[in-house]
């Protein structure tokens, strides 16, 4: 090899073993927008709701419970959210949420309520999700219930949301995988909120109420890519902010001493302008929850 041929072969050796260039930059997104609609759809599928009346609980009772939430299949329109909503992402990952939850008496008619999703990989997905909330009845009476609840969450979503395993299995820029994208991505989605809500109850029998909820909820959101597409690593980061607002009504019974088993349905409206329309629109989540609860004391 000549001399003057060596740097030419070093460039070449660093250029394959270099890591990809990387291109990204924060960006604040409309909270009608395609990208940020996707994101409250999943804080909505995550809202920690009563699932119970707001009865009042001797101190230091504990019921441990199991929450499973049916999540909605979305068509091709609604993925079609990514590039202000030109690209249809992955976002069918799982149809089911289950999560555990314990609920905790306290002094003063209080009583405090914790559930988490760990980070156990489901279909591709990765989860972390803690959720507290705060509830105290305003009212308890043989027929009716009237309370107030506080809640929150803090937590995020990892999986190959922009670039599917499925797109990655084509050749970039191939029909099939027409964004170019040369391995699964691993994106991580920021779930945190916190709101209000008012509940309320009415007993049905001595073992039973019906149950019903209004919330408002502030959204904190943000969308961290992390993709290589074209040769390029994508750490395109989106955020947004803003209040959503929910209803939930169901009903439980206590089918034993210390077993309960209860339902609700769940709605949210949800705001959103999608090209080409210049409008917005209400593409709201419905959803149905079921709890079993077991209490320990």
């Amino acid at each position: 090899m000549k001399l003057a041929t060596v740097p030419i072969a070093v460039c070449l050796l660093c250029a394959l073993v270099a890591p990809a260039p990387v291109r990204g930059q924060e960006q604040e997104v409309e909270f009608d927008s395609t990208e940020a609609w996707a994101l409250k759809y999943f804080a909505a599928v995550s809202q920690l709701t009563p699932l119970r009346a707001p009865r009042l609980l001797e101190p230091w009772t504990v019921d441990l419970a199991l929450e499973l939430e049916w999540v909605p299949y979305l068509s091709e329109e609604e993925r079609r959210v990514g590039f202000g909503g030109t690209k249809v992402e992955d976002l069918n990952k799982i149809p089911v949420l289950a999560r555990p939850r314990v609920l905790v008496g306290l002094p003063a008619g209080f009583a405090a309520e914790l559930s988490w999703v760990p980070p156990v990989e489901v279909s591709g997905v990765e989860a972390n999700l803690l959720a507290v909330a705060v509830e105290r009845p305003l009212l308890d009476t043989a027929t009716w219930a009237l309370g107030l609840r506080a809640s929150g969450q803090l937590g995020e979503v990892q999986g190959d949301f922009t670039c599917s395993a499925e797109d990655a299995a084509y050749p970039p820029g191939s029909a099939q995988n027409p964004y170019g994208c040369e391995a699964p991505s691993s994106d991580t989605s920021t779930l945190d909120y916190w709101g209000l809500a008012l509940t309320a109850g009415r007993r049905v029998a001595d073992d039973g109420d019906l149950h019903f909820a209004l919330g408002a909820t502030f959204n904190d959101l943000e969308f961290q890519v992390d993709a290589v597409t074209y040769g390029f690593h994508d750490r395109s980061h989106l955020v947004t902010d803003g209040w959503t607002y929910w209803a939930a009504a169901g009903a439980g019974w206590w089918v034993s001493e210390s077993l309960w088993l209860g339902g609700e349905a769940f709605y949210s409206p949800l705001e959103v302008v999608r090209p080409p329309d210049t409008g917005s629109q209400n593409d709201g989540l419905f959803n149905v929850r079921a709890g079993l609860r077991y209490r320990l004391r």
